[in-house]
């Protein structure tokens, strides 16, 4: 019988208040540091614990705080966007504008618009062609490089949200490489808008656009439900040897939870919390041909672990989560899960599996 447990690796209150969370390693820093993007429009940089120093002083102290020079902000992402060699910071803030920063110096600052920017991604194919990718609160989903725009479009032109009664937001996307139940493998921009449409963009292009039962607010790609699809089970790589998912869950605002395959949404709900649903994760399953978790997190003060459906662990927090991040923040070779609370508090939780 499968017993999923939940372990609080350490847990540490900020002072400054934080709208998102990412931890990785950035720019030429050997080990991965917490990333706060704080509402005074600052970036804050955090030396993980290491083993005994969980309540010691030195836990969490801030090496870096980096300037933007606008607004709060709403997202980040670490990617080597420049191709100088090390891992950039890209920040995203409420008033529209996206700052790259390359070894703690800002590289480029674009401007698309004035509206907050609610997503952000960062699209890399197998052959290293990458894009930056953003949707706003004005309904407009940006590609573009540090110094170069590669395509804009506005979901208020298209057909589908033309002629609504309200200019269309994006309320979450994902820059996903997905195989098709033939085994063919490309990469798309799924974005989600406030009118229960999911829209599947390719080349700037909307190639298709899905129904959906609820407003999707957050979205991961992996592996949840057992298919027939003979790629499924197989571990599809691309030319590159990535392993390439099959499946995207769908997280709603009125708690459920959906899976697309090969293109379809089903029908039937994987699950539903009833509560509104802010932030998906996929975590794999440590035993090789399971499906993979989906941590969900929302308007409750709690994380939920869900596989094939069933929940089968949560785990209480001070507050709602607004953030979380996935990376083996205690160097043990396995991934854990970093959580940033309402309350500016940030937790590092462990999942561990007993059959």
């Amino acid at each position: 019988m499968l017993q999923v447990f939940m372990q609080c690796l350490w847990e540490k209150r900020f002072p400054k208040k934080f709208n998102v969370l990412s931890v990785g390693q950035v720019f030429r820093s050997a080990k991965a540091l917490l990333v706060l993007g704080c509402e005074d429009g600052v970036i804050r940089l955090f030396n993980l614990p290491t083993s005994g120093e969980k309540n010691s002083e030195k836990c969490l102290q801030c090496t870096s705080a980096l300037e933007t020079k606008g607004g709060p902000i709403q997202q980040l992402a670490l990617h080597n966007v420049t191709r100088f060699g090390s891992v950039d910071l890209v920040a995203a803030d409420s008033q529209g504008t996206v700052t790259i920063f390359c070894n703690e110096q800002i590289l480029a600052r674009c401007s698309l618009g004035e509206h907050s920017i609610s997503c952000l991604d960062v699209e890399e194919d197998a052959i290293g062609n990458l894009m930056i990718v953003a949707g706003d609160e004005g309904g407009t989903v940006n590609a573009f490089l540090p110094y170069s725009t590669l395509w804009r479009l506005r979901l208020q032109d298209t057909r589908i949200t033309r002629g609504v009664n309200s200019v269309p937001t994006v309320r979450c996307l994902l820059a996903v490489g997905l195989c098709s139940s033939t085994g063919d493998v490309s990469n798309y921009i799924l974005a989600a808008d406030n009118y229960r449409n999911l829209h599947v963009i390719q080349g700037g292009t909307i190639v298709q656009t899905l129904p959906t039962n609820a407003i999707i607010n957050a979205m991961c790609a992996g592996n949840f439900v057992d298919t027939d699809d003979v790629h499924w089970r197989g571990g599809q790589k691309d030319i590159a040897g990535r392993t390439v998912p099959s499946q995207v869950a769908l997280g709603g605002e009125d708690g459920s939870i959906y899976i697309m395959s090969n293109f379809q949404v089903s029908v039937v709900e994987y699950s539903n919390v009833k509560l509104p649903l802010t932030q998906l994760l996929c975590v794999q399953d440590s035993m090789p041909g399971q499906e993979d978790f989906i941590l969900c997190a929302g308007h409750f003060n709690a994380l939920f672990v869900y596989q094939a459906g069933k929940r089968v662990c949560q785990h209480k927090t001070p507050d709602w989560i607004v953030s979380m991040a996935t990376a083996d923040v205690d160097r043990d070779g396995n991934v854990e899960v970093v959580v940033g609370c309402l309350d500016n508090t940030v937790q590092a939780l462990k999942l561990t599996t007993s059959r």
